[in-house]
């Protein structure tokens, strides 16, 4: 429908209801009147608001036309909002009729940080979602209770800062002992266990500081579950 076939439709649903009320119909009558009127009006159009790097925008737009592409008043804004909730890539959204024929859907887009137990996707927002395709870009890998997402993601940011100038943390894990390890880019990993574990990581670090690229490429691991020191295993010399 064109804007000019818009404009004169609703020119005249108007001219209907002055026409009503000129006559002196009751209010209840008008009411009804103009009802009837609103559910002879159809949703034509479907419009997507918000800033979408992840989502088939495209795709969205013309399943949801299908499915709400009903009756202005019959539409119900609550079943859209769970509808286009429902989508893995979608963390919240609102809805809006816009006169005379729009939906206007404003959505805030999941933004993944992190690889979850290898199976979910963590997003800012702190919830696990699945989609249905896999993010082309590298993230960290997190693993640990279900919840426990944002403790596991609050420490791996602290330990990401502390060894900024070091390393880059590629996994943090939260056993099922509840110890804390570290797995760094430069291929080995770093035990802190339960308790001191910020006090473990500088000593950890300091040590480490002090090996040159060589020796840190041939370690395996570090054991800084110590009072006093950490324990270091190497690779076999080949």
């Amino acid at each position: 429908m064109t804007a000019t076939q818009i404009a004169r439709r609703t020119l005249t649903h108007y001219k209907v209801l002055i026409i009503l009320i000129g006559l002196g119909v009751t209010g209840s009558i008008a009411a009804s009147g103009l009802s009837h009127l609103l559910r002879d009006i159809q949703i034509r159009q479907v419009k997507l608001l918000g800033d979408l790097r992840y989502l088939d925008a495209e795709n969205l737009t013309k399943d949801l036309s299908v499915k709400f592409g009903g009756s202005y008043l019959d539409t119900t804004l609550t079943e859209v909002v769970s509808e286009v909730e429902s989508h893995p890539w979608i963390s919240n959204a609102s809805v809006r009729r816009v006169w005379p024929d729009t939906l206007l859907i404003e959505i805030v887009e999941q933004r993944p940080v992190a690889v979850y137990n290898d199976t979910q996707y963590l997003g800012s927002s702190g919830d696990l979602f699945e989609p249905p395709e896999l993010v082309e870009k590298p993230m960290p890998r997190l693993y640990g209770a279900l919840s426990e997402t944002s403790r596991v993601y609050s420490h791996y940011s602290v330990f990401s800062d502390r060894l900024a100038d070091f390393a880059k943390v590629t996994s943090v894990s939260r056993g099922h002992d509840l110890g804390w390890e570290i797995a760094l880019d430069q291929g080995f990993t770093l035990q802190l266990g339960r308790v001191d574990i910020l006090g473990r990581l500088a000593r950890a670090r300091d040590i480490l500081m002090r090996l040159d690229k060589d020796r840190l490429r041939q370690l395996r691991k570090v054991d800084a579950r110590y009072d006093n020191g950490i324990a270091l295993a190497w690779r076999p010399e080949r």
